[in-house]
């Protein structure tokens, strides 16, 4: 009785090292993770090239196997830049807007990291 306790225990132990172990296998044939990188944006004003601080950034970007939309919101610093970090390469679409200022929307393709977007927003136009 004691031997065949022994024995039901190393057979427990041998299928949960066969369990680990192709759970292993299973996650190596997953798709590689997708790269991530970051993208700086400069916001100037089109016509004289000051920056524009404060300009409101949305960046959004299809994410994950569900391809869930996924969107990141922020503002310029006082030199007219923002740094998205941990953007996955491929599409995304960065829209700009700033006070008496036209928006600005364009989709851009990530390929490499630290990609710089400098973007010249106009002022709007006179209404006849």
């Amino acid at each position: 009785m004691f031997g065949s306790n022994r024995s039901r225990c190393a057979i427990g132990v041998n299928i949960g090292i066969v369990i680990l172990l192709s759970c292993g296998t299973c996650r190596s044939a997953q798709q590689e993770p997708i790269p991530e990188y970051s993208l700086n944006v400069v916001v100037k004003e089109g016509a004289t090239g000051e920056v524009i601080s404060q300009a409101r950034l949305t960046l959004q970007f299809k994410s994950g196997r569900l391809h869930r939309n996924v969107t990141y919101g922020a503002k310029t610093n006082a030199q007219g830049e923002y740094t998205f970090t941990h953007i996955p390469k491929g599409t995304v679409l960065l829209i700009v807007t700033a006070e008496r200022h036209q928006s600005f929307g364009k989709e851009i393709e990530l390929e490499q990291d630290n990609q710089t977007i400098e973007v010249k927003l106009k002022k709007p136009q006179a209404q006849l």
